[in-house]
């Protein structure tokens, strides 16, 4: 059977030690104010409280549309019974926020005064973390259905439709799966290029060499470059350097140009090699719209696809806004 601690002046500051240290490591101060409002307990105030409290009111410590707003819930409390809670600001070096709740103690109130400053800014980061994967999914579901339909666009049969959709929404969900992991960051260009790669055929990156800079791709940039990466990988694959029995190499290569006076630019080049004009698709078709008009106008750059004899290249434009260096 639990036996109570011996009621003794030793165990009696035992008991005050052990709460001391308990409000302190919770942040929470404990003050006790008399019936004409004068404090005659105060424990654990925080570093911004203003000055003395013992034996003061509301009025000679507090600014004075907050004294105010004490001395009401002190009233309220004394007159209802029942807690009151008031929420505050004091300044430091920052802004901290606190909630004081006011509990009877006749003749007077005992006050528990709690800095939430962290909890409020957990809630404000969840609240603000939520809004942005609602945008972003709204985002994502609206590039979903754009490939959906012009895919549906570009197909002749159910079969081919399904075929190159299953691979573009593959794409995108390892993008996304790459930002994701980033906190939503974004993902660096180099492993942007080998996921996409590595995801259409693993032996598309023996053949495969990456130069030049490394830049941190925002989420937009991320899964619209991730796109066209799979258009040029998939196409390659099938009809270009990739393709079995060709004998071409691809060269991916990432340059961050700076011109004095001007914002910096991100010029990426998907170059093939060894490829064979006659095989390669040249009609109108999605990938080629993905490449020459939907990547570029959704990351505000430009682009260039060209097929000249034996060489197929591709040059994407991206402003600064959309990467970090």
């Amino acid at each position: 059977m639990h036996q109570p601690l011996q009621d003794s002046s030793g165990d009696n500051a035992l008991r005050l030690r052990a709460l001391s240290v308990g409000l302190k490591s919770r942040n929470i101060a404990l003050l006790h104010q008399d019936a004409d409002g004068s404090y005659d307990l105060a424990e654990n105030l925080p570093l911004t409280w203003p000055g003395a409290t013992i034996g003061k009111t509301d009025a000679e410590i507090l600014p004075a549309a907050l004294a105010d707003r004490m001395a009401a819930a002190r009233h309220q409390c004394i007159a209802s019974g029942e807690d009151q809670i008031v929420d505050f600001e004091l300044m430091e070096a920052k802004r901290r926020q606190f909630q004081a709740r006011f509990t009877l103690d006749l003749p007077g109130v005992i006050i528990v005064l709690v800095d939430v400053t962290d909890e409020r800014n957990r809630d404000a980061a969840v609240t603000a973390l939520l809004r942005e994967v609602s945008h972003r999914s709204k985002n994502l579901l609206a590039i979903v259905q754009s490939v959906a339909m012009q895919t549906a666009t570009h197909s002749g049969t159910i079969k081919d439709f399904l075929n190159k959709f299953r691979g573009r929404l593959h794409a995108l969900s390892s993008t996304q799966d790459l930002v994701t992991e980033s906190e939503w960051r974004g993902t660096h260009f180099q492993t942007l290029v080998m996921a996409q790669l590595a995801r259409v055929s693993p032996s598309a990156l023996q053949n495969t060499r990456l130069t030049g800079d490394n830049p941190l791709l925002g989420p937009n940039a991320s899964l619209h470059i991730g796109l066209a990466i799979h258009e040029l990988a998939a196409n390659a694959l099938a009809y270009g350097a990739l393709a079995p029995g060709q004998a071409g190499h691809v060269r991916v290569d990432a340059r961050i140009s700076r011109t004095t006076g001007l914002p910096d630019q991100l010029i990426i080049e998907w170059g093939e090699t060894g490829v064979d004009p006659q095989h390669i698709r040249q009609d109108p078709r999605f990938g080629t719209m993905v490449l020459e008009r939907i990547v570029p106008l959704s990351v505000g750059g430009s682009a260039r696809y060209s097929i000249d004899a034996d060489r197929l290249s591709y040059r994407l434009t991206v402003p600064s806004d959309q990467f970090e260096p």
